[in-house]
């Protein structure tokens, strides 16, 4: 039996609904994306969200947003931190616009990036720590109340890169929604899928302007304060305004779509999630391998996301070892070898990528945990999709590979 990292996620009625927007003719941008973000927004309680053609181009548009309307001038050689534990497309966008990255270690055992060591770097590098990027880690949110707090405690933004965790939250807070941006993912092994596509929230009107206008070339195009600009620009053609710099990171008409339709079953998708990993957990407990976050089964607030965020809303499967001479590589290979495949936890510790080289790319400490974390643990998939007896089968080869 095959245990894949992901399924296409997507139903007969769905894919039929795709043939259905090629065949009205309305292909990119339009109608169903605007009522995808307004669904969106509701959901979630923000006041905005904005959709794009990728996670990766949401972390990469909500910096430029930053950096634009707050005139950072990079030249001062100003940092924003995340953690060392990550995926690439949550660094890049701050050197590739001219800020300089600071990796913060985890926690202990944990995928969260530690927020006292963040709240340590803030008095260490002053004014020239100007932000975090805030990974919610595989389905787990962080403390949302520390979160506020970090962003209150003087001028300093927060980004959340939700791409894992969309559902999750915590103190009546979902994850995504505290900061100055959310940045969510839509790619095909995620929660929910549009194929690729990601989304964009924030409950800062003027933030939210500028997204709608970067993410088209600059255009005044979708902008709620439209008309303003063009009544104050009354020589120029105000079917062609342009008034910020601009990407072009729109999304498709299917893409919206699709976004209406997975969003309706997000719950459900994310109730089997959580029941897969329950099931592993409770396989494997005791053993030599443990599931991180499965502390998050003793929580008693959580909820049905119906009625709030869920503590853990599992988007893959990490494990670590215990012991500390489990050879993890071995293990590894004897999974693949039934069929069952796996891969390291996000791109693990970036320090110990080649890429993690790169100028403008610096640590705080010695990253201890991420560096231990990368070496002891991995990730299987969890897919809504899994049949029970595909469940069954990988708890059985998590118990028959450490024999």
């Amino acid at each position: 039996m095959d245990i894949p990292l992901a399924l296409e996620g997507l139903t007969s009625q769905e894919i039929d609904l795709v043939c259905e927007v090629f065949r009205s003719g309305n292909l990119t941008m339009g109608a169903r994306v605007r009522d995808f973000e307004r669904e969106f927004a509701d959901k979630f309680g923000s006041k905005f969200a904005v959709m794009v053609n990728s996670g990766s181009s949401a972390n990469l548009l909500a910096m430029e947003v930053l950096r634009n309307r707050n005139r950072f001038n990079t030249r001062d050689q100003l940092y924003i931190a995340l953690p060392a534990v990550l995926w690439p497309t949550s660094l890049w966008p701050i050197i590739q616009l001219g800020f300089k990255a600071l990796l913060i270690d985890t926690v202990a055992d944990t995928l969260e990036m530690d927020l006292e060591e963040l709240k340590k770097a803030k008095v260490i590098y002053g004014s020239k720590l100007i932000g975090a990027v805030i990974i919610h880690p595989l389905g787990k949110s962080l403390d949302l109340n520390v979160l506020d707090s970090i962003r209150d405690s003087g001028n300093f933004f927060i980004l959340e890169d939700n791409a894992e965790s969309i559902g999750s939250g915590n103190h009546g807070k979902f994850a995504g929604t505290i900061g100055d941006f959310g940045t969510y993912s839509f790619y095909y092994s995620h929660h929910m899928t549009t194929v690729e596509g990601g989304m964009i929230t924030t409950n800062d009107e003027n933030y939210a302007n500028e997204l709608l206008s970067m993410r088209a070339h600059g255009w005044t195009r979708n902008r709620q304060d439209k008309e303003l600009i063009e009544n104050n620009n009354p020589a120029l053609p105000k079917e062609f305004l342009f008034v910020t710099p601009g990407y072009n990171f729109r999304p498709m008409e299917f893409q919206g779509a699709l976004g209406s339709s997975q969003l309706k079953r997000l719950g459900e998708f994310i109730s089997k999630r959580t029941s897969n990993a329950l099931k592993i957990h409770q396989a494997i407990k005791g053993s030599s391998l443990s599931l991180i976050g499965a502390d998050t089964f003793e929580d008693t607030s959580r909820k049905d996301l119906e009625s709030g965020p869920v503590t853990h809303s599992w988007m893959a499967l990490p494990i670590a070892s215990q012991d500390p001479d489990f050879n993890i590589a071995k293990l590894k290979v004897k999974l693949e070898n039934f069929g069952v495949s796996t891969r390291p936890l996000l791109a693990g510790d970036f320090t110990s990528q080649p890429a993690g080289d790169y100028p403008g790319i610096e640590a705080m400490g010695n990253l201890e945990n991420s560096k231990r974390l990368y070496a002891n643990a991995f990730m299987i998939g969890n897919h809504h999709n899994y049949t029970n007896q595909q469940v069954e089968y990988l708890a059985e080869m998590l118990i028959e590979v450490q024999r």
